[in-house]
């Protein structure tokens, strides 16, 4: 990914990112009998990561297995809540200005250099510079700095609310200041991935498979069971092998076949896996924010808030949804951009705009945006995830009827996120989906979209302000409601639908905390 697109599109898939709130979360070892400590675990991963820098390169696999590798001065539990991990303790002062945070002792890198709060400081400074959540951090932030080899402290120009969750989110990984002097935009090579995690990199054969190892000199938290990506890592396995399988049909033979052990096929799949006996399958917290992306920049067809206020009306999103979401047990109509799951972001303001469906007065919006038979819309997509063509193609049939052209542009992911960015006028709309399970803000792309999309507002900048400056839960929420009701009436993105996850499994993964691609506390049945 570019750097500029890296900023706009934090915890996509998610990631995918991270791609999450609060589903079951069974499966722990109590249920599985004690551990076996060895062998290697097969995952499927849909595309290759490409880089394992989670700054320059935040999309879904590239932050599943990096969060084996590298850890955070905080983590997120299987409630996504912000839990100590590179941390001992901390302290807030009275003003909230100054945060003070004492690291953990005889925590090491992969290559057996002590962590340091220089590798904190170094770490967090890039984050500042370079990642979109850091960047949007930054204006608040007067100083990161190290009083000694074991203490970190921040000092705020302003109180920041969401602080300790922005440093539980992704891009805050602390990796070794030595490795991060002169790191390019588009990132570090291999040779610099080294982390804290339990799990270092062993090999590397780019587009087909990534192996882990243990790390033999990790050390672990004692015996907090907080699951997620917080609490004592066990690492029980000896490796962990990520196998690029990009086909789908493929991914199912293979988890029918115990070729892989875990994969987290498409929607579609869900009721052909449930009803394997062969396959076990397993809910997973949390889920995704379905989009349609339009362009506001100049060039664009859809900087014209018409055409956008039109595309809203032609979607018929209970259809899109049903040909593309699989079973009703993932697909939750919502127009909100945090899963219901997630108490302090879900909203239904905007939802009378959500639900809104009138081709024929979108006909007339789009004739009044200069889109009238005859224009041709681009749209830029990928089948590195079915979903995002299967959505492209069904907005093309959705235009072709008004007599609307359309010219679709397939490529794999990293591709197609660096079109989007190439230049910025030279598309119309993108499809993607978003982490709806993050903690502030500032990390969620439906809010953060303007260095991709040219949808950044004064009034937008002023809801972030009003959020930051809470003081407690309640004056934060009641500005999440703004939020929504703001993006709807913008139309930076239109949300077609939040998906639930789930992953597929074979019987011998024991031990798994149902937690996306996170393994180091479980194990295979011998």
């Amino acid at each position: 990914m570019r750097r500029t697109l890296t900023s706009a599109v934090l915890g996509v898939v998610s990631a995918l990112l991270l791609s999450s709130c609060m589903g079951a979360a069974g499966g722990g070892a109590a249920a599985d009998g004690p551990p076996v400590r060895g062998g290697n675990l097969d995952v499927a991963v849909p595309t290759d990561p490409q880089s394992l820098d989670m700054v320059a390169n935040p999309g879904q696999v590239t932050a599943h297995i990096g969060n084996m590798m590298y850890e955070k001065l905080f983590e997120v539990d299987r409630t996504f809540t912000a839990r100590p991990m590179l941390v001992q303790d901390h302290s807030i002062s009275p003003d909230r200005l100054t945060y003070t945070f004492r690291l953990r002792q005889g925590v090491t890198f992969h290559d057996g250099a002590p962590l340091t709060a220089n590798d904190v400081v170094a770490s967090l400074q890039r984050w500042q510079r370079a990642h979109r959540t850091g960047q949007l951090v930054s204006p608040d932030i007067d100083s990161i700095t190290a009083p000694d080899p074991a203490t970190v402290t921040i000092h705020l120009k302003r109180p920041r609310y969401p602080l300790i969750d922005e440093l539980a989110g992704a891009g805050t990984e602390i990796y070794q200041a030595k490795n991060l002097a002169g790191v390019p935009p588009t990132g570090f090579g291999q040779d610099k991935a080294v982390g804290t995690g339990p799990y270092k990199l062993k090999s590397w054969d780019i587009g087909r498979e990534l192996v882990l190892e243990r790390h033999p000199g990790y050390a672990s938290r004692t015996e907090e069971d907080w699951g997620g990506q917080a609490g004592a890592k066990h690492a029980y396995l000896d490796t962990v092998t990520y196998q690029v399988v990009a086909d789908q049909d493929a991914l199912i033979n293979g988890l029918q076949t115990g070729q892989w052990h875990h994969a987290m096929p498409t929607n579609d799949q869900y009721e052909t896996l449930r009803a394997n006996p062969a396959v076990v399958v397993r809910h997973l917290p949390g889920g995704n924010e379905n989009v349609v992306i339009p362009n506001f920049n100049p060039g664009s067809r859809f900087a014209d808030p018409r055409a956008r206020q039109a595309l809203n009306l032609l979607l018929d999103k209970p259809a899109i949804n049903a040909a593309t979401g699989g079973s009703k047990d993932l697909t939750v109509e919502t127009g909100a951009f945090a899963s219901p799951d997630n108490k302090a972001f879900y909203s239904t303001a905007g939802d009378e705009i959500y639900r809104q469906h009138d081709p024929e007065k979108a006909r007339q919006l789009l004739a009044e945006a200069g889109i009238t038979a005859g224009a041709t819309i681009r749209i830029v997509t990928t089948n590195s995830y079915p979903e995002f063509a299967k959505w492209a193609v069904l907005i093309q049939d959705a235009l072709a009827k008004l007599g609307i052209g359309t010219k679709i542009d397939t490529f794999d992911f990293a591709t197609m996120l660096g079109t989007l960015t190439k230049e910025p006028g030279d598309w119309d709309l993108t499809t993607l989906f978003f982490d709806s399970a993050l903690t502030s803000p500032a990390q969620m792309p439906a809010l953060t979209l303007g260095t991709l999309n040219g949808s950044s507002s004064p009034e937008l900048d002023a809801l972030m302000a009003e959020y930051n400056a809470s003081a407690t839960p309640e004056q934060a929420r009641a500005v999440v409601d703004k939020f929504q009701a703001f993006t709807w009436r913008q139309l930076s993105v239109i949300t077609l639908s939040q998906s639930k996850l789930y992953a597929a499994c074979s019987p011998k993964l024991k031990g798994y905390g149902d937690f996306y691609r996170v393994f180091w506390n479980s194990w295979l049945a011998s």
